[in-house]
């Protein structure tokens, strides 16, 4: 696991190869098995294939800057958050949930060859009018999905960004064993 940890990455360069439907059902499948509180299970994801009309509407509500390169992604993938249970009590935890499935989703691409790049860039009213979803259902992220492509078909300064090496914190930055008091 360690291994698909390190490989995968958040591209922005992807191949105009479609992704096989039976990948794109072992990503939901992936997202299927995350843990959620009182396994509510709160995700809910609408996806789109490159060509269709809903593809082309997820794209227009991205920033320009996510759309420059994300609409040419072969699958677009909006994640959603079930903002109450189904009592009606409000979940604190459905972002956090949705967060655990959209990971599994990360992780299961990248251990097929794909890559999934998550973005919050986009205009989350307009997403939600787009998908005509209940009040309580809100958008988490929208995800590219696709084969890796060429870095240097990326305009800059994506292009760069694409080749820069990796940077990440320390672990003793963020994790800490506090004496007991």
């Amino acid at each position: 696991m360690k291994d698909i940890i390190y490989k995968r990455r958040s591209i922005r360069s992807f191949l105009e190869i479609p992704v096989e439907e039976d990948k794109t059902d072992l990503l939901f499948e992936a997202a299927r098995w995350a843990p959620s509180a009182m396994n509510a299970q709160p995700w809910i994801y609408v996806y789109a294939r490159k060509g269709e009309t809903l593809h082309a509407g997820i794209a227009e509500t991205l920033t320009p800057g996510n759309r420059v390169w994300a609409a040419k992604a072969p699958l677009l993938i909006v994640s959603l958050a079930k903002t109450h249970f189904d009592n009606g009590s409000p979940n604190g935890t459905a972002g956090h949930d949705t967060g655990m499935a959209n990971h599994a989703i990360a992780l299961q691409a990248t251990a097929l060859g794909l890559q999934a790049h998550m973005m919050s860039g986009f205009d989350h009213e307009a997403l939600e009018k787009l998908l005509g979803f209940p009040p309580d259902v809100k958008a988490v992220v929208v995800m590219a999905v696709g084969y890796p492509g060429i870095a240097d078909s990326l305009p800059d300064p994506f292009r760069e960004r694409e080749t820069a090496p990796r940077k990440r914190k320390a672990v003793g930055e963020f994790v800490f064993n506090l004496p007991n008091t």
